[in-house]
């Protein structure tokens, strides 16, 4: 049999095609790779949650809030400097993602700095009303801006002018989690919370579920973003959460806030058997706390974690007004909660759990001091 060699532009033309089709494989394995990298992450944060309530254990964590990312002495550094201890969670605000440039850098520089101390991120997202016009960007009083159930549904048809509006919203805090996803970081998510209250636009609203089925479509199919813990968290005891419980994509976890004067009120226990009654197969977390609840609390709510929020509700004495400041801690309340046995801080976390979360996670350039030294009072 006779081979007859191709002309030298065919072989070229062959050659190329070879070489392009073995970088598409190489790049493909390498994607796949992250993405099982992610995934097994993800798999491990969430059964060790699971895990941490069978053991009796809580971990906790401290709210950094969006305007602390700049600035070295975030609360996370004021709690280290409190307590000697680092939290096991770091809480970040998704709010300034969208309108703020240079919030995002900052923002992922914090989120990279805990995960590669083999530390977990939470974020919430405080989404502004995405029909209103907020005169300084995504600032707080624009989440609190109500809309009628009219205009929710309208957020929610596809094709409505305010569909699109809230869905530019939604691409912008995507990227920013896709960013964080293919840096290895795992988010646990918690979006649209405190709904049974009236504050947010969200709030108290009948089509609620929908909004929430609406988002993970967006993140978790759409943007096939897989490195998202979904955490579904309600206000208290005061109204029943149950018309607000997602319908189609059902919480990972599920949470309660509470701010009570009294760090042993039987309100902790009663919200978390209104939400847990929900789904009792999901694990539960104090997702935000005003005063630290007492041990006994603790003990029968048995919460997987904690989280402080930040700024003067971990020190009184930085309110504006300290004697007027009745969710608010006093420093030895915060350091009494962090001595606890049951209390899980970044140290206390298991070895091969923080190597999972910290392989392939670097900060070689981080935008903010490490462990500055915090000034004892603010002014």
């Amino acid at each position: 049999m006779i081979i007859r060699k191709a002309p030298l532009a065919a072989r070229w033309f062959v050659a190329v095609a070879a070489c392009l089709v073995a970088a598409s494989m190489v790049a493909h394995a390498s994607s796949q790779g992250a993405a099982v990298g992610i995934q097994a992450k993800r798999a491990a944060i969430l059964n060790y949650v699971r895990d941490l309530q069978k053991q009796q254990k809580t971990m906790v964590g401290v709210q950094v809030n969006e305007f602390e990312v700049y600035i070295d002495c975030t609360s996370v550094d004021r709690v280290v400097a409190q307590t000697g201890k680092h939290p096991a969670i770091m809480g970040l605000e998704l709010m300034n993602a969208i309108a703020y440039p240079p919030y995002k850098s900052y923002l992922i520089d914090r989120a990279l700095t805990q995960t590669a101390a083999g530390g977990i991120v939470e974020m919430s997202w405080h989404e502004r009303n995405p029909v209103e016009v907020c005169p300084r960007g995504e600032f707080f009083d624009c989440v609190k801006k109500p809309m009628t159930a009219d205009t929710f549904r309208a957020v929610l048809t596809k094709g409505t002018p305010e569909h699109k509006l809230w869905l530019a919203d939604v691409d912008a805090i995507a990227k920013v989690l896709a960013t964080l996803r293919d840096r290895g970081v795992v988010v646990l998510f918690r979006p649209y919370h405190e709904m049974n209250r009236e504050w947010f636009w969200w709030g108290k609203q009948s089509a609620y579920p929908e909004l929430w089925d609406a988002l993970y479509d967006e993140l978790a199919i759409r943007h096939k973003l897989d490195n998202l813990i979904w955490v579904w968290s309600v206000d208290r005891d005061t109204l029943d959460p149950t018309p607000f419980f997602p319908v189609r994509h059902k919480p990972d976890i599920v949470g309660t806030d509470v701010y009570e004067h009294d760090p042993d009120s039987p309100v902790y226990a009663s919200a978390r058997a209104k939400v847990t009654a929900l789904d009792p197969t999901a694990p539960f977390a104090l997702t935000e706390v005003g005063v630290a609840p007492g041990s006994q609390v603790l003990d029968a709510v048995n919460p997987a974690w904690v989280l402080l929020w930040g700024g003067e509700y971990l020190n009184s004495a930085w309110a504006l007004d300290p004697a007027n400041c009745p969710y608010c801690n006093k420093p030895e309340q915060v350091a009494a909660l962090f001595k606890l046995d049951r209390i899980v801080t970044l140290d206390k976390l298991p070895a091969s759990l923080r190597a999972t979360i910290s392989a392939g996670v670097t900060n070689q350039h981080p935008l903010h001091r490490p462990n500055p030294t915090c000034p004892a009072k603010l002014h």
